[in-house]
Protein backbone atom coordinates (compact mmCIF):
# COMPACT_ATOMS: atom_id res chain seq x y z
CA UNK A 1 0.00 0.00 0.00
CA UNK A 2 2.88 2.69 0.64
CA UNK A 3 5.58 1.35 -2.10
CA UNK A 4 2.15 1.91 -4.72
CA UNK A 5 2.57 5.69 -4.41
CA UNK A 6 6.22 5.27 -5.44
CA UNK A 7 7.62 6.62 -9.10
CA UNK A 8 10.10 5.84 -11.60
CA UNK A 9 12.77 7.87 -9.33
CA UNK A 10 11.72 6.40 -6.08
CA UNK A 11 11.86 2.68 -8.36
CA UNK A 12 15.45 3.35 -9.03
CA UNK A 13 16.29 5.16 -4.88
CA UNK A 14 14.73 1.89 -3.67
CA UNK A 15 16.68 -0.08 -5.92
CA UNK A 16 20.15 1.66 -4.94
CA UNK A 17 19.67 1.24 -1.82
CA UNK A 18 19.08 -2.44 -2.22
CA UNK A 19 22.17 -2.68 -3.09
CA UNK A 20 24.11 -0.21 -0.40
CA UNK A 21 22.04 -2.96 1.82
CA UNK A 22 23.44 -5.82 -0.04
CA UNK A 23 26.70 -4.21 0.03
CA UNK A 24 26.86 -3.40 3.58
CA UNK A 25 25.52 -6.46 4.81
CA UNK A 26 28.12 -8.58 2.97
CA UNK A 27 31.01 -6.66 4.54
CA UNK A 28 31.53 -8.95 7.24
CA UNK A 29 32.52 -11.62 4.69
CA UNK A 30 34.61 -9.94 2.27
CA UNK A 31 36.62 -8.58 5.29
CA UNK A 32 37.44 -12.61 6.49
CA UNK A 33 38.21 -14.04 3.15
CA UNK A 34 41.31 -11.15 3.23
CA UNK A 35 42.00 -11.82 6.52
CA UNK A 36 41.81 -15.48 6.24
CA UNK A 37 44.64 -14.96 3.93
CA UNK A 38 46.70 -12.82 6.08
CA UNK A 39 46.13 -15.21 8.80
CA UNK A 40 47.36 -18.34 6.49
CA UNK A 41 50.42 -16.25 5.53
CA UNK A 42 51.25 -15.36 8.94
CA UNK A 43 51.30 -18.62 9.67
CA UNK A 44 53.74 -19.74 6.88
CA UNK A 45 57.19 -18.36 6.92
CA UNK A 46 56.99 -17.09 2.95
CA UNK A 47 54.92 -13.93 4.01
CA UNK A 48 56.78 -11.13 2.07
CA UNK A 49 56.11 -7.17 2.32
CA UNK A 50 54.71 -7.01 -1.22
CA UNK A 51 52.01 -9.99 0.02
CA UNK A 52 51.15 -7.99 3.01
CA UNK A 53 51.35 -4.57 1.39
CA UNK A 54 48.92 -6.49 -1.09
CA UNK A 55 45.93 -7.87 2.22
CA UNK A 56 45.95 -4.02 3.09
CA UNK A 57 45.39 -2.96 -0.75
CA UNK A 58 42.67 -5.28 -0.72
CA UNK A 59 41.11 -4.20 2.78
CA UNK A 60 41.17 -0.69 1.50
CA UNK A 61 38.88 -1.64 -1.42
CA UNK A 62 36.44 -3.64 0.87
CA UNK A 63 36.32 -0.33 2.95
CA UNK A 64 35.78 1.69 -0.02
CA UNK A 65 32.97 -1.04 -1.08
CA UNK A 66 31.70 -0.94 2.53
CA UNK A 67 30.98 2.62 2.52
CA UNK A 68 29.49 3.43 -0.62
CA UNK A 69 26.94 0.70 -0.13
CA UNK A 70 26.32 2.41 3.13
CA UNK A 71 26.20 5.42 1.91
CA UNK A 72 23.74 4.22 -1.13
CA UNK A 73 21.83 2.26 2.12
CA UNK A 74 21.53 5.46 3.88
CA UNK A 75 20.79 7.96 1.57
CA UNK A 76 18.85 6.42 -0.85
CA UNK A 77 16.26 5.12 1.32
CA UNK A 78 16.03 8.52 3.50
CA UNK A 79 15.29 10.13 0.28
CA UNK A 80 12.53 8.21 -1.63
CA UNK A 81 11.29 7.61 2.28
CA UNK A 82 10.80 11.86 2.47
CA UNK A 83 9.55 11.48 -1.28
CA UNK A 84 6.98 9.01 -0.52
CA UNK A 85 5.32 10.20 2.78
CA UNK A 86 5.35 14.05 1.50
CA UNK A 87 3.14 12.15 -1.54
CA UNK A 88 1.28 10.54 1.24
CA UNK A 89 0.61 13.60 3.35
CA UNK A 90 -1.17 15.09 0.44
CA UNK A 91 -2.77 12.29 -0.41
CA UNK A 92 -3.90 12.22 3.09
CA UNK A 93 -5.08 15.66 3.29
CA UNK A 94 -6.95 15.50 -0.34
CA UNK A 95 -9.07 12.34 1.29
CA UNK A 96 -9.75 14.27 4.26
CA UNK A 97 -11.14 17.70 2.13
CA UNK A 98 -13.01 15.27 0.06
CA UNK A 99 -15.47 14.50 2.82
CA UNK A 100 -19.15 15.54 3.04
CA UNK A 101 -20.25 18.22 4.68
CA UNK A 102 -21.52 15.94 7.76
CA UNK A 103 -18.19 14.78 8.43
CA UNK A 104 -16.85 18.29 9.59
CA UNK A 105 -20.05 18.90 11.32
CA UNK A 106 -19.31 15.76 13.69
CA UNK A 107 -16.13 17.35 14.61
CA UNK A 108 -16.40 20.70 14.60
CA UNK A 109 -13.44 23.05 15.92
CA UNK A 110 -9.97 23.01 17.11
CA UNK A 111 -10.46 19.23 17.81
CA UNK A 112 -11.19 18.36 14.35
CA UNK A 113 -7.89 20.31 13.12
CA UNK A 114 -6.03 18.36 15.88
CA UNK A 115 -7.07 15.40 15.41
CA UNK A 116 -6.58 15.55 11.86
CA UNK A 117 -3.09 17.06 11.83
CA UNK A 118 -1.93 14.49 14.36
CA UNK A 119 -3.49 11.35 12.49
CA UNK A 120 -1.28 12.52 9.57
CA UNK A 121 1.99 13.61 11.49
CA UNK A 122 1.79 9.94 13.67
CA UNK A 123 0.81 7.94 10.57
CA UNK A 124 3.07 9.53 8.23
CA UNK A 125 6.09 9.06 11.01
CA UNK A 126 5.88 5.84 11.37
CA UNK A 127 5.87 4.89 7.63
CA UNK A 128 9.07 7.01 7.36
CA UNK A 129 10.74 4.97 10.37
CA UNK A 130 9.96 2.16 8.64
CA UNK A 131 11.12 3.15 4.76
CA UNK A 132 14.42 5.03 6.71
CA UNK A 133 15.12 2.10 9.00
CA UNK A 134 13.40 -1.09 9.00
CA UNK A 135 13.26 -2.21 5.33
CA UNK A 136 16.92 -1.22 4.98
CA UNK A 137 17.93 -3.09 8.04
CA UNK A 138 16.03 -6.40 6.94
CA UNK A 139 17.88 -6.14 3.72
CA UNK A 140 21.13 -5.99 5.58
CA UNK A 141 20.92 -8.30 8.15
CA UNK A 142 18.98 -10.94 5.49
CA UNK A 143 22.22 -10.41 3.07
CA UNK A 144 24.64 -10.33 5.91
CA UNK A 145 23.52 -14.15 6.99
CA UNK A 146 23.49 -15.19 3.84
CA UNK A 147 27.03 -13.94 2.54
CA UNK A 148 28.65 -15.25 6.06
CA UNK A 149 27.09 -18.51 5.57
CA UNK A 150 28.02 -18.87 2.12
CA UNK A 151 31.44 -17.76 3.15
CA UNK A 152 32.01 -20.42 6.00
CA UNK A 153 31.24 -22.95 3.46
CA UNK A 154 33.90 -21.78 0.66
CA UNK A 155 36.67 -21.29 3.79
CA UNK A 156 35.81 -24.83 5.49
CA UNK A 157 32.81 -26.78 4.14
CA UNK A 158 33.22 -29.04 7.12
CA UNK A 159 33.32 -26.74 10.09
CA UNK A 160 29.99 -25.03 8.45
CA UNK A 161 28.27 -28.51 8.34
CA UNK A 162 28.83 -29.04 11.96
CA UNK A 163 28.53 -25.55 13.23
CA UNK A 164 25.93 -24.18 11.15
CA UNK A 165 23.14 -26.34 12.68
CA UNK A 166 24.15 -25.15 15.67
CA UNK A 167 23.28 -21.69 14.69
CA UNK A 168 19.75 -22.84 15.09
CA UNK A 169 20.03 -22.34 18.97
CA UNK A 170 20.72 -18.39 18.11
CA UNK A 171 18.14 -17.88 16.07
CA UNK A 172 15.11 -19.50 17.35
CA UNK A 173 15.45 -17.85 20.82
CA UNK A 174 15.54 -14.87 19.23
CA UNK A 175 12.00 -15.76 17.44
CA UNK A 176 10.36 -17.25 20.20
CA UNK A 177 11.15 -13.96 23.10
CA UNK A 178 9.72 -11.76 19.88
CA UNK A 179 6.77 -13.47 19.67
CA UNK A 180 6.37 -13.67 23.62
CA UNK A 181 7.55 -9.74 23.63
CA UNK A 182 4.96 -8.91 21.06
CA UNK A 183 2.12 -10.06 22.97
CA UNK A 184 2.89 -8.49 25.96
CA UNK A 185 3.64 -5.34 24.63
CA UNK A 186 0.23 -6.05 22.97
CA UNK A 187 -1.53 -6.94 26.56
CA UNK A 188 0.06 -3.59 28.01
CA UNK A 189 -0.86 -1.14 24.89
CA UNK A 190 -5.06 -2.78 25.88
CA UNK A 191 -4.24 -1.97 29.77
CA UNK A 192 -2.93 1.07 28.60
CA UNK A 193 -6.46 2.07 26.62
CA UNK A 194 -8.60 0.86 29.92
CA UNK A 195 -6.77 3.23 32.10
CA UNK A 196 -7.16 6.01 29.52
CA UNK A 197 -10.60 5.39 29.11
CA UNK A 198 -11.35 5.59 32.64
CA UNK A 199 -9.56 9.33 32.93
CA UNK A 200 -10.72 10.14 29.62
CA UNK A 201 -14.26 8.95 30.93
CA UNK A 202 -14.01 10.98 34.28
CA UNK A 203 -12.45 14.63 32.82
CA UNK A 204 -15.46 14.34 30.16
CA UNK A 205 -17.95 14.48 33.22
CA UNK A 206 -15.59 16.24 35.93
CA UNK A 207 -18.64 17.67 37.46
CA UNK A 208 -20.39 14.66 37.81
CA UNK A 209 -17.61 13.30 39.71
CA UNK A 210 -17.44 16.18 42.02
CA UNK A 211 -21.40 16.46 42.42
CA UNK A 212 -21.38 12.31 43.86
CA UNK A 213 -17.66 12.91 45.31
CA UNK A 214 -16.10 10.26 43.47
CA UNK A 215 -12.49 11.81 43.26
CA UNK A 216 -11.05 9.32 45.27
CA UNK A 217 -13.02 6.02 44.04
CA UNK A 218 -12.64 6.93 40.22
CA UNK A 219 -8.18 7.35 41.31
CA UNK A 220 -8.70 3.91 43.12
CA UNK A 221 -10.14 2.76 39.38
CA UNK A 222 -7.43 3.93 37.78
CA UNK A 223 -4.77 2.90 39.79
CA UNK A 224 -6.65 -0.79 39.81
CA UNK A 225 -6.40 -0.49 35.61
CA UNK A 226 -2.69 0.41 36.05
CA UNK A 227 -2.09 -2.75 38.21
CA UNK A 228 -1.94 -5.18 35.29
CA UNK A 229 0.48 -3.20 33.96
CA UNK A 230 3.44 -3.55 36.45
CA UNK A 231 3.01 -7.15 36.28
CA UNK A 232 3.39 -7.03 32.67
CA UNK A 233 5.97 -4.83 32.60
CA UNK A 234 7.74 -6.97 35.22
CA UNK A 235 7.00 -10.27 32.79
CA UNK A 236 8.21 -8.10 29.56
CA UNK A 237 11.54 -7.46 31.51
CA UNK A 238 12.15 -10.79 32.38
CA UNK A 239 11.46 -12.14 28.87
CA UNK A 240 13.85 -9.21 27.33
CA UNK A 241 16.68 -10.06 29.77
CA UNK A 242 16.13 -14.01 28.62
CA UNK A 243 16.66 -12.66 24.85
CA UNK A 244 19.81 -10.61 25.40
CA UNK A 245 20.91 -13.50 27.87
CA UNK A 246 20.69 -16.43 24.79
CA UNK A 247 23.20 -14.30 23.36
CA UNK A 248 25.92 -16.47 25.36
CA UNK A 249 24.65 -19.75 23.70
CA UNK A 250 27.49 -18.03 21.09
CA UNK A 251 29.94 -19.11 23.57
CA UNK A 252 28.56 -22.69 23.29
CA UNK A 253 28.98 -22.32 19.40
CA UNK A 254 32.57 -21.06 19.99
CA UNK A 255 33.35 -24.01 21.77
CA UNK A 256 31.83 -26.44 19.48
CA UNK A 257 34.33 -24.49 16.43
CA UNK A 258 37.06 -24.49 18.74
CA UNK A 259 37.16 -28.29 19.31
CA UNK A 260 36.40 -29.30 16.12
CA UNK A 261 38.15 -26.73 14.12
CA UNK A 262 41.67 -28.09 15.92
CA UNK A 263 40.73 -31.47 15.20
CA UNK A 264 40.70 -30.26 11.27
CA UNK A 265 44.12 -28.43 11.62
CA UNK A 266 45.77 -31.15 13.35
CA UNK A 267 44.50 -34.15 11.96
CA UNK A 268 42.99 -33.28 8.25
CA UNK A 269 45.34 -30.33 6.62
CA UNK A 270 42.83 -27.35 6.70
CA UNK A 271 44.58 -24.09 7.27
CA UNK A 272 44.19 -22.51 10.77
CA UNK A 273 42.76 -18.99 8.84
CA UNK A 274 40.58 -20.39 7.02
CA UNK A 275 38.72 -22.49 10.19
CA UNK A 276 38.44 -19.49 12.39
CA UNK A 277 37.55 -16.65 9.52
CA UNK A 278 35.11 -19.39 9.09
CA UNK A 279 34.07 -19.53 12.76
CA UNK A 280 33.70 -15.88 12.89
CA UNK A 281 31.08 -16.02 9.68
CA UNK A 282 28.97 -18.44 10.79
CA UNK A 283 28.71 -16.85 14.54
CA UNK A 284 28.33 -13.37 13.66
CA UNK A 285 25.92 -14.24 10.46
CA UNK A 286 23.36 -16.12 12.80
CA UNK A 287 23.32 -13.15 15.44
Amino acid sequence: MVLKHSDGLDIMLMTLGTIGCVADGASMSSIMLVLSNLMNGYASSYLTLQEINKYALDLLYVAVGVGSGAFLEGFCWARTAERQTSRLRTKYLQAVLRQEVGFFDTYQGASMTSQVVSSISTDMLIILGVLTEKVPNFIMNIAMFMTAQMTAVYLCWRLAIVAIPAVLMLIIPGLVYGKLLTDVGEKIQEAYTVAGGIVEQALSSIRTVYSYVREDHTAQSYSDALEPILNLGSKQGLMKGMAIGSVGIAYAVWALQGWYGSILVTEKGVKGGNAFTAGVCIVYGGL
